[in-house]
């Protein structure tokens, strides 16, 4: 067999996974709600602390926090959690609590200085200081109908250590905020409704609902503080315990509002270098997940059913561009004109971002550079702010 038969066979294969993937995928973001709303047993509702861990003011803040407030649920509470005692975010926060007097609030000054993650640091004092054993964090740009928390709390039966919920993007104001939602709805979500389907869970941060009594009985924050992929760190200890983490019958609306590239393709190396970190199997086979690839594959495997490289690339192209395009449609996603130019732009970031990865285990967290994985140190107690 000369090698470019070889290079067109093995190009075949790869196009015939990646296709296949891709289809497997799509059905499964279709049925996952079903799916997982079947297992959804749990039927009592009882007391829950939210956790708000909040840093900079950005846009849709106020709007995004005031939906944790505004939950249809007998009996919870809100606590905010932040490394500064005033910033304007704590200051919007406080307008809220005000609004809402209603709720049991309060804020808390977060000093812990132990972990890899800022985020783990600022999650310290409302997580031991909690009022209720169930506990919901929630990220600022996440908006929760009113609802979310009963409906994801069906899922925290028995054997459940840890509910997530698949993320999608809305409110997309800029090219560079539909280029991060064509990554984030496309292949990452996906392959996690893919997989929720399938019956596996992990950790996606966006909103983490949990029994701190299991978190605690998982190793607390020894188990999450040496990496900023705490989320997935957490699935990981429940699951030492016996517990499962679940993704939620309910996926999560994460406004983007508008973006600057730098910060998409920043946020992006963050998580896939986490992904190399923690979870290097997925990391290594995410190419598969992603248009360009398959469209080479698609090139140089056409001659073996008579057709140009060309036309193998021009047909995978526009085959996987519509197919993307229909379930945005169906799913209610936000699309534009601009599409083709956002799925061609998405593929040349997502490929710079995989490659990238391999070469930095530093990575931007909220403006700050930090390193992906430490050593971490014993916490100190949280002090109260009132």
């Amino acid at each position: 067999m000369s090698f470019d038969l070889f290079l067109s066979w093995t190009a075949a294969i790869y196009w015939v996974v990646a296709m296949t993937l891709l289809a497997m995928s799509i059905v499964g973001t279709v049925l996952q709600p079903r799916i997982a709303a079947r297992r959804a047993m749990r039927r009592d509702q009882p007391p829950v602390s939210i956790v708000l861990p909040v840093k900079l003011l950005e846009e849709g803040f106020e709007r995004t926090q005031e939906s944790a407030l505004a939950q249809d649920y007998p009996c919870f509470d809100v606590t905010v959690s932040a490394t500064e005692p005033e910033s304007p975010a704590v200051a919007s926060m406080r307008a809220l609590f005000a609004r809402h007097s209603e709720r049991p609030s309060r804020v808390l000054l977060s000093t812990a200085r132990f972990a890899a993650s800022p985020k783990v640091d600022n999650l310290y004092a409302p997580f031991m200081q909690a009022n209720h054993d169930v506990i919901l964090m929630k990220d600022a740009n996440v908006l929760l109908e009113p609802d979310a928390l009963a409906e994801h709390l069906r899922q925290l039966t028995d054997d459940v250590g840890l509910v997530c919920a698949i993320p999608y993007c809305d409110r997309l104001d800029n090219f560079a905020s539909h280029v991060e939602a064509a990554i984030i709805n496309g292949p990452h979500a996906r392959m996690l409704f893919l997989a929720s389907c399938l019956g596996q869970g992990h950790g996606v941060g966006k909103i983490m609902l949990f029994r701190r009594s299991d978190f605690l009985r998982a190793g607390g924050f020894d188990a999450i503080s040496h990496t900023v992929g705490e989320d997935n760190a957490l699935a990981k200890a429940m699951r030492r315990i016996g517990k499962r983490p679940v993704f939620s019958h309910r996926p999560v609306r994460q406004e983007l509002g508008s973006r600057a590239f730098e910060d998409v393709y920043q946020r992006q190396l963050r998580w896939s270098v986490i992904r190399r970190n923690d979870e290097l199997l997925s990391f290594l086979l995410e190419p598969i997940c992603q248009a360009f690839p398959a469209v080479i594959a698609g090139a140089l495997a056409a001659p073996l059913i008579g057709w140009t490289p060309f036309s193998g690339f021009a047909v995978t192209f526009l085959v996987w561009f519509a197919l993307e395009t229909l379930l945005s449609m169906a799913k209610g996603w936000q699309l534009s004109l601009t599409a083709p130019a956002v799925f061609v732009v998405r593929e040349a970031m997502m490929l710079a971002v995989w490659v990238n990865a391999w070469m930095t285990d530093r990575v931007v967290w909220a403006k700050d550079k930090v390193h992906a994985r430490v050593a971490a140190q014993p916490a100190p107690p949280a002090q109260k702010e009132g």
